[in-house]
């Protein structure tokens, strides 16, 4: 009787980790937003957030912008290896 309601949780459980864990993937591989933005641009970023450019914004300002790039690429890759699962089982 409730083992339909466990499957559905034991699912989507296992989605949020799969997404997790590919998270971790792409974050431990691209490595800091230092490394692959412009200061120039996390400047503009800074100043835009919070109206001024220090340090702090500055360090502010590269982990939402590695944190955006980082999600981005993780909904791409996810979405795609769901698209692929769900085409191989319809086969």
């Amino acid at each position: 009787m409730f083992w339909p309601i466990a499957q559905i949780l034991a699912r989507r459980t296992a989605k949020c980790v799969f997404f997790i864990l590919i998270t971790l993937v792409v974050g431990r591989s691209l490595g800091g937003a230092e490394t692959y933005v412009s200061q120039d641009f996390a400047r503009k970023v800074a100043i835009f957030i919070s109206g001024e450019s220090n340090i702090e914004t500055l360090y502010d300002a590269y982990f939402y912008i590695g944190f955006v790039i980082v999600m981005s690429i993780t909904t791409v890759v996810y979405l795609t290896i769901m698209k692929l699962i769900k085409k191989t089982r319809s086969k």
